[in-house]
């Protein structure tokens, strides 16, 4: 049996952020991913510019830019008849999650595996059995096995996401709309292609999948329930997509959990004692996001409130928003308290 400080089940955005600040520090961190990156995956394809910010400290923003990551620079945002442009006090980033995930799951602590359970045991430590016969123990286990984790209890809504290129750049525009059967957007990425998203109805998504090599993923989950592990990025719940944060919070919450562990194996706590400090962290950073973000959704859902919506001061809204990060100085000072 291999036996290491913290195990991470899923080596995607918030389980290799989570793994390369664990490294960073000097833990013996795994995170162990079930898929042999570079793989196709629905997403978005736009990094705003806290997801940038947290790319840049993990010294990883240059190897996205030599891959071809596109500047994003504002939005077209169009419904009801109407249509609004945003332009970015910072520019966001649009590239594949193929191209992402491999570049930022490119690390030696990333392993492939498949985890088919993980139990606590007796004398505290967390015991995984993998598809291989294998098992490993470690002090610390983290799931980070995204939307449909088998290891945290999600609560599924009936919306479906679902994601295909098309053979022309939007350059540094990202174009989004909202319409009855649910929204999403396009922005440009690598190989001058743009990447098109969008979350739709169950009962209407039959008339959306037509695309070529369409991908669809879901049901979405934006609320976890009950688990026995500390849980990040979309295993933690979802942020609504159309704020444009949901690679943000992934990994801002993988790295919150990574200092919370670096801190309590220093400090001799207890995985409960570290699992109580990232909730509260998190808690802080993302559920005043989270709250707005619920609100817009179910106005969202109401053709008279999303047209009342461009009546109000967009611009200031997104700026509001997506300022909510900590500058990299107060992470500095929380993680060294």
């Amino acid at each position: 049996m291999k036996n290491i400080d913290v195990a991470i089940i899923g080596a995607s955005l918030a389980g290799a952020a989570c793994v390369r600040t664990l490294s960073r520090a000097g833990i013996d961190a795994v995170a162990i991913e079930r898929d042999r990156f570079p793989r196709e995956k629905v997403c978005g394809g736009f990094l705003s510019p806290g997801a940038v910010e947290v790319l840049d400290e993990l010294g990883l923003l240059h190897k996205l830019r030599a891959a071809g990551a596109v500047d994003v620079r504002s939005a077209r945002l169009r419904a009801e008849g109407m249509e609004f442009e945003i332009s970015f006090r910072r520019a966001g980033l649009g590239i594949s999650r193929r191209t992402l995930d491999a570049e930022i799951g490119d690390h030696g602590a990333v392993k492939l595996g498949n985890v088919l359970s993980a139990e606590r045991q007796p004398d505290g430590r967390f015991r995984m059995r993998m598809n291989d016969g294998s098992e490993v123990s470690a002090k610390v286990l983290i799931d980070a096995a995204g939307k449909l984790s088998r290891f945290t209890k999600m609560h599924a809504t009936p919306q479906f996401g679902i994601q295909f290129y098309e053979a022309e750049s939007r350059g540094d525009v990202m174009d989004f709309w909202f319409f009855s059967d649910g929204y999403g957007g396009t922005v440009g990425i690598e190989g001058n292609r743009s990447n098109s998203c969008f979350l739709i109805r169950r009962e209407a998504l039959a008339r959306y999948v037509g695309k070529p090599n369409c991908l669809v993923t879901g049901p979405v989950a934006y609320k976890s329930g009950r688990s026995d592990f500390m849980a990040i990025g979309d295993a933690a719940g979802m942020i609504d997509p159309f704020c444009g944060e949901g690679m943000h919070h992934a990994l801002d919450t993988g790295r919150i959990a990574a200092e919370s562990v670096i801190r309590g194996l220093e400090r001799n706590w207890s995985y409960g004692e570290m699992r109580q400090d990232y909730e509260r962290e998190r808690h802080r950073r993302w559920s005043r996001k989270r709250m707005l973000a619920r609100v817009a959704r179910f106005a969202l859902g109401f053709p008279v409130l999303r047209r009342a919506g461009f009546g109000f001061d967009l611009q200031q809204f997104i700026d509001d928003f997506w300022g909510q990060s900590l500058s990299q100085r107060e992470r500095v000072v929380r993680s060294t308290r």
